[in-house]
């Protein structure tokens, strides 16, 4: 059963679970890292006593949540979708499926192919995207906003997807323009290295690699932002 850690101390702790404390030690726990306070794990418990605890998943957590503020019942979705209109439920679905799906930094010589989701997360979500898988769901989100929250501010939430892409593509603009000034400062020898590095599929992460899906991605977020300032400017 699904529980969070209240506290944690030395070897021992306290989780609730099902409305319920168990005192727990480094013994149950089955996580690779130490436990912590609020830390949202699974629970067995055996003759009363937690048989194991064991961290959940970042990429579950980010479902459960994104489940836990959309998902009220089909009535609620078809509330939310009527609210918003057709268009703007089309590109927060095109911005869904682009970031979880689509490759944004095309493959190089290296074999290198990324996700918005790999970008957000952290070392580009080589070990993993949980954090990365949670940010797109969250931004996705963001087309509730309006229907829970009747405020003339409100549509300026569908800038969402367009926050978390600047977040996922400001980190490969840096790096394109320190490696611009790099060569620039290298003369010619810059600018043929620059020339070799295009012929041979560029840099991992570059935006000379942007894939189809980035631009996708930029569109529909664009969109979305455009749709928001209108109804934000229609309510003023």
């Amino acid at each position: 059963m699904r529980g969070t850690i209240l506290m944690w101390s030395g070897d021992k702790g306290v989780v609730s679970a099902d409305g319920q404390r168990y005192d727990f030690s480094i013994n149950e726990w089955k996580g690779n890292t130490a436990p912590a306070a609020n830390l949202t794990v699974d629970v067995a418990v055996t003759n009363g006593r937690p048989s194991s605890v064991t961290p959940v998943n970042e990429a579950d957590l980010a479902k459960e949540k994104m489940a836990a503020m959309t998902g009220k019942g089909s009535e609620v979705a078809k509330a939310v979708y009527a609210n918003v209109g057709k268009d703007v439920a089309i590109a927060y679905g095109v911005f869904l499926f682009a970031a979880l799906f689509l490759s944004v930094v095309g493959a190089n010589m290296l074999g290198i192919s990324l996700k918005l989701t790999n970008l957000l997360s952290d070392n580009m979500g080589m070990m993993g995207n949980g954090k990365g898988t949670f940010l797109v769901l969250l931004a996705t989100a963001t087309i509730a906003v309006p229907y829970f929250w009747k405020h003339k501010f409100a549509p300026l939430a569908f800038f969402g997807p367009a926050l978390v892409t600047v977040m996922a593509f400001y980190p490969l603009w840096e790096q394109h323009r320190q490696q611009q000034q790099q060569m620039e400062a290298m003369g010619e020898l810059g600018q043929a290295l620059g020339q070799m590095s295009q012929q041979m599929g560029g840099s991992p992460g570059g935006l000379g690699s942007l894939g189809f899906g980035a631009w996708i991605i930029i569109a529909a977020s664009a969109y979305l932002g455009f749709k928001g300032v209108m109804r934000f400017l229609s309510r003023s």
